[in-house]
């Protein structure tokens, strides 16, 4: 079944010290684009998880924000002991040549008195598996967003039949009724001798082939089934989605200048209305 290309994922690797969060956002374009914010990545690191996005994101504007926090409460603060010792026996010099006395607060801010225990590294696979895990996520809501727009457009063929079929009917009536009319015509005229009965009808054959819209219908039923098909496939197919929407488009505007029926305007207006709800659900179709 067809995937969105939105989506949103996160996830977070964490040990005693650090903690590394990860978000990934993807929104609809015609390629894929990735892009990072947050801390700066070894560029072989960055480069390995791009490959793992494109494999899994395929196609989209990916944004990846990666963020590493400390945990301060659980940092361990060692005291110098010896470092101690040496700045106290400097003070107590400095008391007896100057008479001068220093505070808690200058002996603390000596530099290597007390000393916080360096942070921990989180390695190129913690940040990989924070990334695999927000993409799962991702992937998720892509494919539940993906459901509901295959239901949405199965919803909208449905409506683009029935309407067609309506067309299809009200045409073949009047196209009957036209050429009854006509062949009352050609009589009248050909009996009063007013006009070439071979010129007459040619003409009137003309006009018939010009206003039959029978092509046109059988086009845009196998369009509408060949849509149905795209939209349970698992690979992508967005792409190929709007360009048989182009094509239906197309149909149904040649239908709509053939046919001068009232009831036929109505429903080329509402298929066009149907069509471009479909095409603004493809635009966000992987």
């Amino acid at each position: 079944m067809i995937k969105s290309m939105t989506g949103f994922g996160r996830a977070s690797y964490g040990r005693s010290k650090s903690k590394i969060d990860v978000e990934i956002r993807t929104v609809n374009s015609r390629y894929l684009e990735i892009k990072f914010r947050g801390v700066l990545l070894d560029p072989n690191v960055e480069q390995e998880i791009k490959k793992i996005i494109e494999k899994s994101v395929q196609r989209g504007n990916v944004h990846v924000r990666i963020e590493l926090s400390k945990n301060l409460n659980s940092q361990k603060i060692n005291f110098n002991k010896e470092r101690f010792e040496t700045i106290q026996e400097i003070l107590k010099n400095i008391h007896v040549l100057y008479g001068q006395r220093l505070n808690l607060s200058d002996i603390i801010s000596t530099q290597d008195l007390l000393k916080v225990d360096e942070e921990e590294n989180l390695n190129k696979n913690s940040i990989i598996q924070a990334v695999k895990s927000a993409l799962n996520q991702l992937y998720e809501m892509r494919e539940e967003e993906g459901k509901q727009i295959h239901n949405d457009i199965l919803n909208r063929i449905n409506i683009l039949k029935t309407r067609l079929d309506n067309t299809d009917s009200i045409s073949s009536k009047y196209k009957s009724e036209k050429q009854d009319s006509l062949k009352a015509k050609v009589s009248e005229l050909i009996d009063n001798e007013q006009i070439d009965e071979a010129r007459l009808i040619q003409e009137v054959a003309y006009y018939c082939e010009k206003s039959d819209i029978t092509e046109e219908i059988v086009r845009c039923k196998s369009h509408f089934n060949q849509l149905v098909n795209y939209i349970e496939f698992e690979e992508p197919v967005g792409k190929r989605i709007n360009f048989l929407i182009q094509e239906i488009g197309r149909e149904i505007n040649t239908i709509g200048s053939k046919s001068p029926q009232t009831d036929v305007t109505l429903d080329v207006v509402e298929m066009k209305s149907e069509i471009e709800k479909i095409r603004e659900q493809a635009q966000n179709i992987l």
